[in-house]
């Protein structure tokens, strides 16, 4: 039997997760159109004898390995990685750069994918060692509609029932090597607003005769911002972003109608909900103040990603005995962009944490962000991602967080 450390350091093993990531580079899927991505990576699972299951409309897969061990039925332990791509046009240059115009992986779901699989075909190799089950979460939609809510919809952590869930990010603002650790809140919360300004149209040259509703939208956009700074403590990071606003005709106007839409980011449940409330109020306040009218619609998004204390406790263990003590971070900030692996944190205890995919080669300005159309990540990281998270399996099946 194996070990995790002998397969990772298998030349074939090697070789076989770094074609599979640059594979799913050069064919990136959208949101929602996962299917080739899925198909694909069901002919490799097959291949290495892991039992799934095609859902969603073909877009997401859920794979299952039994523990062999005897004597016990053992814990449910999940991974869980997103597999889209998007609508990016990729300036790279690499020699396995998107084949499809008009999308790319900049956002690492690629490595998320290639180290779900590699992290499957280990411990299938080592299932006489699993006291317990491991299911692996291949989930489409992370960048747009989501696919964690409609994946937990379709009973992807029941029978049997998940005990806990682990997901990771790569991170290019860290070497490889290096993992980024947060304990409680990581993640923002995410709500997508849309507001329309009704005013009354006027000829420019008489504005006492209209009512300026692109006037009226400016200090709208001015109170938005005072709840963040007066409302919410300075302590409680919160983010109000008004991304779009179109208004009006001709110049010699006065606008009638304006509409704006934005995103309100929130790390605490009942801030959320005042936030909320508290824009609404200013919106439909200042809107009447200047004798218009406004709408206010908000339509509910990813909610924040909280981490389990004990599993990410047991991770950061895990981390410093693999990588040592100076290749983890303790994450002292949260982030206030949005992940959809906080429905299976709601649902579960989780631990989500950052994988660093920077070479040490390259110079830290030379690497590029995410989301970025130069975006790429040194591919050791993958190794790094699949060892951590193969161990945290065994882990967490021989240590229950019931015990």
């Amino acid at each position: 039997m194996n070990t995790a450390e002998e397969i990772l350091r298998s030349k074939t093993f090697r070789n076989e997760i770094i074609e599979i990531r640059r594979h799913l580079h050069q064919n990136p899927d959208l949101s929602g159109c996962e299917q080739p991505t899925a198909r694909f990576l069901s002919e490799k699972l097959e291949k290495a004898g892991i039992p799934f299951e095609i859902i969603l409309g073909g877009t997401g897969i859920v794979a299952e390995i039994k523990g062999a061990q005897e004597g016990s039925q053992g814990p449910v332990v999940a991974l869980r990685a997103d597999m889209d791509a998007l609508p990016i046009d990729e300036k790279t240059g690499l020699p396995f750069a998107s084949l499809e115009p008009g999308r790319m992986h900049a956002c690492g779901h690629d490595a998320h994918t290639a180290i779900l699989f590699g992290t499957a075909r280990i411990l299938a190799e080592m299932r006489d060692r699993l006291k317990g089950t491991v299911k692996f979460f291949f989930q489409p939609a992370e960048e747009s509609i989501g696919g964690a809510q409609r994946m937990i919809a379709a009973g992807c952590l029941e029978e049997p029932h998940v005990d806990c869930v682990l997901g990771l990010h790569v991170a290019p603002d860290m070497e490889t090597g290096t993992v980024g650790i947060r304990y409680g809140k990581m993640y923002a919360a995410s709500d997508m607003i849309d507001i329309t300004v009704h005013g009354k149209g006027a000829h420019g040259a008489h504005p006492d005769q209209g009512i300026d509703a692109i006037l009226t939208s400016a200090a709208i956009l001015n109170g938005i911002q005072s709840v963040i700074s007066r409302n919410v403590a300075p302590t409680d990071p919160a983010v109000c972003s008004i991304g779009t606003i179109q208004g009006g005709n001709v110049r010699n106007q006065i606008a009638d109608r304006v509409t704006m839409s934005g995103i309100i980011r929130t790390l605490d449940p009942a801030q959320r909900i005042a936030v909320r409330g508290r824009i609404r109020q200013v919106v439909e306040g200042t809107a009447q103040m200047m004798g218009a009218e406004a709408e206010f619609h908000v339509t509910e998004s990813y909610g924040p990603l909280v981490n389990d204390d004990r599993v990410t406790a047991l991770v950061e263990k895990n981390a410093l005995r693999l990588l040592g003590n100076g290749h983890v971070i303790r994450e002292e900030v949260p982030v206030l962009g949005c992940e959809d692996f906080s429905y299976f944190a709601a649902e579960c205890p989780a631990c989500f944490f950052h994988l660093g995919c920077r070479s040490p080669k390259v110079a830290p300005q030379a690497q590029a962000g995410l989301h970025n159309c130069c975006f790429t990540i040194d591919e050791e990281c993958l190794f790094t991602g699949i060892r951590l998270q193969a161990e945290n399996v065994l882990a967490l099946l021989n240590c229950p967080l019931s015990a």
